[in-house]
């Protein structure tokens, strides 16, 4: 049962009501004006008592706790994940033999910032790979291969300003997790409360060991060896879905938690499945192009994982409602009745819908 906050001119009322019942000021003497005052005051106290009781009531349970509440009541238990910091290497050139001092500031197009982490000279070919650590948390730190970064700090004599991304990106960097984020993982476990390595554990160590990992799926007696293999995925449909850089993280998380067992790490390729649809006429508006769009990227994000069959006909059924679209023709690869079938080491992305 809930607590019941009444009104502020309920209570007023109320205290009135009492106390002209105590006072039985039957004619028009100045003590009756009194009861204003008593009322106002006392009214005013028992609604904001309520009001403290009403919002710690809220806090008492996790599904309708503030966040600040909710981390300060469970991180004992349930660590909430900060921000990341990117991390990886660069390629610099100039003059052969010439330095790069720790410390060198480098800076990417769209403004974030880089720092070297450990000295190296350049080769005879006038080419070094240098560490590189970006110089704040979070996913805008991420760099694909081949992208572009210039010198921020001086420039050491001999070296040249630009520096490329090496094949491997800079990856690692991840926002914290949101209040949403944090209460799905507090719910996940008051169900799953003792983990010791049974279905479902490896990959719920997974979601818990960085802020990276949006998703996590196990696969047992994977290989030859039966290794019990974790996908790990970053990002989700909507916003994009890309590989975890920190999996050396999130096997030593697991590994200081888990049995001694054979397990492996990976994350998976990810595969476009690029569905094309149109709409009958009369429904073909803009609005319900989104629509659609939006429920079969909803349908994606719960259904879709590694060795999925994403076919023409569920998207179909998801957009769907038979009120505001009635029929949807969904195409993967131009037929309606195509689909895309990941592996067990790929992850299916919707992408963008295209519509005809």
């Amino acid at each position: 049962m809930s607590f019941r906050r009444d009104s502020l001119a309920v209570l007023t009322e109320r205290v009135k009501a009492k106390y002209a019942s105590l006072f039985r000021p039957l004619d028009g003497t100045p003590r009756h004006g009194l009861l204003d005052v008593f009322a106002s005051v006392d009214a005013g106290i028992y609604h904001q008592l309520l009001g403290d009781l009403d919002f710690l009531a809220r806090q008492i349970f996790p599904d309708t706790a503030e966040g600040a509440f909710l981390r300060q009541h469970w991180s004992a238990r349930i660590p909430p994940l900060h921000a990341a910091t990117a991390s990886g290497e660069v390629y610099m050139t100039g003059i052969p033999g010439r330095g790069v001092p720790a410390g060198v500031l480098l800076s990417s197009a769209s403004g974030e910032r880089y720092h070297v982490e450990a000295a190296a000279r350049l080769d005879p070919e006038g080419r070094a790979v240098v560490a590189v650590r970006a110089q704040n948390p979070g996913s805008r730190a991420n760099l694909a291969p081949g992208e572009r970064l210039s010198i921020a700090s001086a420039i050491p004599a001999g070296v040249d300003s630009a520096a490329t991304v090496r094949e491997a990106g800079i990856t690692g960097g991840a926002d914290a997790e949101t209040d949403e984020e944090y209460l799905a993982r507090v719910l996940a476990h008051l169900r799953n409360p003792t983990r010791y390595g049974k279905p479902g554990d490896f990959a719920a160590w997974a979601v818990d060991s960085t802020p990276e990992v949006s998703a996590a799926w196990e696969f047992r007696n994977f290989g030859v060896l039966g290794t019990v293999l974790v996908q790990v995925i970053s990002g989700n449909q909507r916003d994009g879905v890309g590989a975890v850089g920190g999996v050396d993280a999130v096997r030593d998380f697991i590994r200081d938690r888990a049995p001694p067992v054979m397990f492996a790490v990976r994350s998976p390729t990810i595969i476009r499945v690029d569905p094309s649809a149109s709409l009958p006429p009369a429904e073909d508006l803009l609005v319900n192009r989104v629509l659609a769009s939006d429920r079969m990227t909803a349908w994606m994000q719960a259904e879709a994982r590694p060795g999925a069959r994403i076919t023409a006909g569920a998207l179909r059924l998801a957009a769907i409602d038979g009120v505001t679209i009635t029929d949807v023709e969904v195409r993967i690869g131009g037929a309606t009745d195509g689909e895309t079938a990941a592996g067990i080491l790929e992850y299916p992305w919707i992408g963008e819908v295209a519509w005809e």
